[in-house]
């Protein structure tokens, strides 16, 4: 039987966001489930209870992998808090605020991110009481991959005052969890990191052998 990999996508996107990843573990010998999900319908609890966890029970019994972009990372974390880690396998997390992301502590106030991105959006910051800082440190096989491009996200970058190196939504430093297997870096912005091959490559080398190739 195929290994199984679970891929999931970042705040206000979907699963076309990373159909490409998706594609390029599927090419590596994957069984891929690259699934999308309402960020914006509920808080993070809620999408972890009525989404992953039944989507994890539908798989055919084994551990699941994941690759999982920004927000996606922080279901699976949350969801390894409450369910536990027997059907964790590996995880790559690509550009995930573990720490929060100042942008959110920009943002906390308007009415955009409340209305466009929900109760979630408004819980991404680096404030004790934001979720990030309550989840705790990863207790599976975790590589990160981080982001050193912010020109996308350039004026966000800039008026939030994110710490630099950056990827214009994220900190470096912001991706690094206790607990993590390994992490790497590579000069992307933060939305567009899925859509890397360098990022292709180094999820496929950590769910091969537990670390990144260089």
């Amino acid at each position: 039987m195929k290994e199984q990999v679970v891929v999931l996508h970042g705040l206000a996107l979907n699963s076309w966001w990373t159909c490409g990843l998706a594609a390029s573990l599927r090419r590596a010998g994957y069984e891929v489930r690259n699934v999308s999900y309402r960020t914006r319908a509920s808080d993070f609890q809620d999408i972890v209870d009525q989404f992953l966890y039944p989507l994890v029970q539908s798989l055919p019994p084994g551990k699941i992998n994941f690759a999982v972009h920004s927000m996606g990372g922080l279901l699976v974390r949350l969801y390894a808090r409450k369910y536990g880690t027997e059907r964790i396998g590996r995880v790559v997390m690509i550009g995930t605020p573990n720490h929060g992301s100042e942008v959110a502590d920009w943002l906390r106030g308007s009415r955009v991110v409340k209305f466009f991105l929900g109760e979630v959006g408004r819980n991404l910051g680096t404030k004790p009481g934001d979720l990030p800082a309550q989840i705790g440190p990863v207790t599976f096989d975790c590589g990160v991959i981080a982001g050193t491009s912010h020109w996308l996200h350039f004026p966000s970058s800039l008026i939030a005052r994110i710490p630099k190196p950056n990827d214009g939504i994220v900190s470096v430093a912001s991706t690094k969890i206790e607990g993590m297997k390994d992490h790497a870096t590579v000069r992307s912005d933060h939305s567009l990191m899925v859509w890397n091959p360098r990022v292709w490559r180094l999820t496929k080398s950590f769910l091969k052998n537990g670390k990144f190739s260089t």
